[in-house]
């Protein structure tokens, strides 16, 4: 306790944490002068109520009072420069712990990390039939496919794990939960791992299968699992997590098996950013008796999976197949083609590649086929013939490289291709290599193959919807691409090692400039209806996500000069950073920003009227991130641009000057944040009138700077104002309404009228709960709103199970490492600090502290708060 402590009697403002702190030392300033709190109210000429309110602890002083606060330290004995902004900078710690994390300032204020998806009043959006995630194996292909050969070992080792999951008990001796299946793409991990699968089945194993071919596909997977495992809306909308799915399988009684396939880039899909694949903090993690993981990857490195691997994780490597196994597939497929010795030869130049032979074999069944007075002189008919077409070729002998294996197969796929066209299914080539321009994730082939705009294009003059849907089929009947028919317009998949193949050989074609304007064309035509701002067009975007950048890849790995871009192309992609920060992926949103931003000024002009929105929205992010001050220099320069190219009354000009007043009042700049919010105001008033939701907005905004400069008449005048005019407008249950009802009781809570505030926090909660839904983030928000004011009122057992409360409810629908989370964190530690639990709260600080420093920054205001609160806490 500090009051055991001699030196405790003296005030020392690096002790302040909480408000309860700041009164606590203030007031042994106050002992030590002997003034009364009547005297010190007159020498400054300010109403002793409100001095009492801070020696009381009811409330503190506004920001933009630091001269009033300077005069009272000064009346107390404090006069050094140096002690005095130390007692500045316990006022701002202390104002920060009181409730000013991360609360919402007007209806479309609410940070991008607090935004809802949808409301839980709102009907749920059927996602179109394109977009259907299925987590069900493909165990049919196993009915289609050769029979598996030269993986019996695997099989064994693999069905063997099976068993003991499907026995209770059976895992009691094995530490290993987790198996990654490794090899060469095209070598048939993902049919072992769907023969796995299906015996699981057999033994009463509960399977799910997804694909982790790239993040959206994998999210998309996980998702659908959430749901199947029993997760509410809400949880997946307020941002379904590892940590949620993962939760849910632990909770699991019966046996399960997860399959994750094609996870070929571990370190960007299965794990978060800077963490290792192995640390359980991503998509992959110990798996409990009752549960099995198999992943299928190309990626077996030890810089992966560590050397040796994690003990509950086994490697397991999936050889090519020798020539003796390799000949019975190809004889499975085509029985009459040759003798064993021909069939072994072509297996081994072939590279024992299961995806080669499958090939190979088709091909050769779809020649013999034709009767023999029917067949093409020359025609590749044999195992022998096959050979000879590949040496001809000049291709180079299989030696075991990745290369030769691609050029082998290529040459395999050549040939498949020459079949097709020799059929009069000649779009059947340029079709796939349209398809290889698109990104390596499942295409929504009615979105991005749309018949209409191919047949505008010089590579497919004159084509039907017909024909290129004949020329799909062809394609999925020799297997260089997978069509599901079922559920009907599924998403096609094409093989990384075809993508990898045909990808190139479009710039070597001379029709690079062809197929770049087409990618363009087909993705402006896929998103023409779609906004990325609207949760009910999400679904399409979620489907087009790792496609959109598309004609931008293609252009930087063509080498092409960003002049050579399609503007059309640039603006998809800007379109694409609207809808990652809709949804909340900040992260995602300010690399696709600043690739736009950079290609846009090479490619346009630096005040084009796209390069400046984009460069407005990257500077939301960072606002959205908590670089205030870079924030602050973008919005001044778009500020200046548009103010020069649309004038000072433009709605764009006044929506950034809007933003650049936040992002000052956040950087701690309020008065002249408030001078600029007024300006806004007075602008959109005179353009719209005073009832405009815009308008409102402003004044909202106006309302709230008042209150952090401490005019707490005026911003109840204001805000008094806003709330009639939203009834009047929106209604009284609008969200906007709900969000001036809320600073309304913040403005209350920093007036010192902590009853008041109370009240209207607990009506704000009971109508947020009806109106919103309670996981709602305005809802949340509310009730933390309410957690702070009870802590300031000492009630510190409701207030710490209030909190305890959100803080469960954020970490189940959003994530442990959540910013939202960590803010209740943060109050949970305040208050145990007020409870003298201070051991405990500075384990509760020390975490968030670290969570902070990595999910936002070393810099970002919250980081420092958390961080300051420790090192005032240790003082302690």
């Amino acid at each position: 306790m500090i009051a055991d402590d001699p030196a405790a009697r003296h005030a020392d403002p690096s002790r302040i944490v909480t408000r309860r702190d700041f009164a606590r030392e203030i007031n042994l300033l106050r002992e030590t002068s002997n003034l009364t709190i009547r005297e010190l109210a007159r020498d400054l000429g300010v109403p002793h109520t409100t001095i009492g309110g801070y020696f009381s602890g009811a409330h503190l002083p506004a920001p933009a009072l630091s001269a009033q606060l300077q005069a009272l330290l000064r009346a107390l004995g404090i006069g050094s420069p140096r002690d005095i902004d130390l007692w500045l900078q316990a006022l701002r710690r202390a104002r920060r712990g009181s409730g000013d994390q991360a609360a919402p300032t007007s209806a479309v204020d609410v940070p991008t990390y607090l935004a809802p998806f949808t409301t839980p009043h709102e009907p749920e959006s059927i996602p179109d039939r394109a977009y259907l995630i299925s987590t069900r194996p493909p165990v049919e292909r196993l009915d289609r496919e050769p029979r598996l050969r030269g993986r019996d070992e695997l099989l064994t080792t693999l069905d063997a794990a099976v068993a003991r999951v499907a026995h209770p008990g059976g895992r009691e001796h094995s530490t290993v939960g987790g198996y990654v299946l490794h090899g060469l793409g095209g070598g048939g991990k993902s049919m072992l791992a769907i023969a796995v699968a299906r015996r699981a089945i057999d033994r009463g194993v509960r399977t799910w299968w997804i694909s982790a071919i790239d993040r959206t596909t994998l999210a998309a997977g996980m998702q659908a699992l959430a749901i199947e495992l029993g997760a509410g809306q809400d949880q997946i909308r307020l941002g379904s997590s590892a940590d949620l799915v993962w939760r849910l399988l632990l909770g699991q009684t019966q046996p399960w098996l997860l399959i994750m396939d094609n996870a070929d880039d571990i370190d960007n899909v299965l794990a978060l950013p800077g963490a290792a694949a192995t640390d359980g903090t991503g998509w992959i993690r110990p798996v409990p008796a009752t549960g099995m993981l198999l992943v299928t990857t190309q990626d077996g490195s030890a810089g992966t999976w560590g050397a040796p691997p994690v003990p509950w994780l086994a490697l397991l490597p999936v050889p090519i197949l020798d020539p003796a196994a390799g000949s019975e597939v190809l004889r499975e497929l085509a029985a009459d083609a040759g003798s064993v010795r021909e069939a072994k030869e072509l297996a081994d130049r072939l590279g024992g590649l299961p995806l080669a032979l499958c090939q190979a074999g088709r091909y050769l069944a779809d020649t013999r086929a034709v009767p023999d007075g029917f067949a093409e002189p020359g025609a590749v008919r044999t195992f022998a013939d096959y050979s000879a077409a590949l040496d001809r070729g000049q291709l180079p002998v299989l030696s075991g490289s990745g290369r030769a294996s691609r050029d082998t197969v290529g040459r395999t796929w050549e040939l498949s291709l020459d079949l097709l066209s020799g059929r009069g299914v000649g779009l059947a080539r340029p079709l796939l290599r349209l398809m290889s321009c698109f990104a390596a994730a499942p295409l929504p082939y009615d979105l991005l193959l749309p018949p209409t705009v191919l047949a505008a294009s010089p590579l497919f003059a004159g084509s039907t919807p017909r024909a290129v849907w004949q020329a799909l089929r062809a394609l999925a009947d020799l297997a260089v691409v997978d069509l599901p028919l079922t559920p009907l317009g599924s998403p096609l998949t094409l093989h990384p090692l075809v993508r990898g193949i045909y990808r190139p050989s479009v710039g070597r074609s001379g029709e690079l400039a062809s197929y770049l304007d087409l990618v363009t064309e087909v993705l402006v035509h896929a998103t023409a209806d779609l906004d990325p701002k609207d949760p009910a067009c999400w679904a399409g975007w979620r489907a087009l996500a790792d496609h959109a950048q598309s004609p931008l890849d293609l252009a930087e790995q063509a080498g092409l000069r960003p002049s050579a871009i399609p503007a059309p192309a640039i603006r998809v992609a800007m379109r694409l950073a609207q809808y990652f920060k809709g949804i909340g992926q900040l992260s995602r949103a300010e690399t696709t920003y600043a690739r736009t931003l950079r290609l846009g000024r090479a490619a346009l002009a630096a005040h084009d009227a796209d390069v400046l929105e984009v460069q407005h929205q990257l500077c939301r992010v960072w606002y959205d991130l908590g670089r205030f001050e870079a924030a602050v220099r973008g919005f001044r320069s778009v500020l200046h641009a548009r103010t020069t190219t649309l004038g000072p009354t433009h709605p764009d000009t006044l929506t950034t000057q809007h933003y650049l007043a936040r992002a000052l009042r956040d950087a701690g700049d309020v008065d002249p944040a408030w001078r600029l919010f007024r300006k806004t105001y007075d602008a959109r008033r005179t353009m719209l009138g005073d009832t405009h939701t815009d308008t409102l907005t402003s004044r909202n905004n106006v309302g709230d700077a008042l209150r952090a400069l401490g005019s707490f008449d005026q911003a109840e005048q204001e805000l008094r104002a806003v709330h009639d005019g939203r009834i009047a407008v929106l209604g009284s249950e609008h969200p906007a309404t709900l969000v001036t009802r809320f600073h309304l009781a913040r403005l209350a809570h920093d007036r010192g009228h902590l009853e008041q505030a109370a009240d209207e926090l607990k009506s704000l909660v009971a109508d947020s709960r009806r109106i919103l839904g309670d996981l709602h983030p305005r809802t949340l928000t509310a009730e933390q709103g309410l957690a702070d004011v009870r802590h300031d009122q000492h009630a510190l057992d409701e207030a710490y199970a209030l909190a305890r409360d959100v803080w469960r409810r954020r970490h189940d629908t959003l994530g442990e490492h959540h910013p939202a989370t960590l803010v209740m964190r943060h109050r949970i530690a305040l208050i145990m600090v007020d409870q003298d639990h201070v051991e405990e709260a500075r384990t509760h600080l020390e975490q968030v502290l670290a969570a902070r420093r990595t999910v936002l920054g070393l810099r970002h205001p919250d980081t420092v708060l958390t961080r300051d609160a420790l090192v005032a806490l240790r003082r302690r």
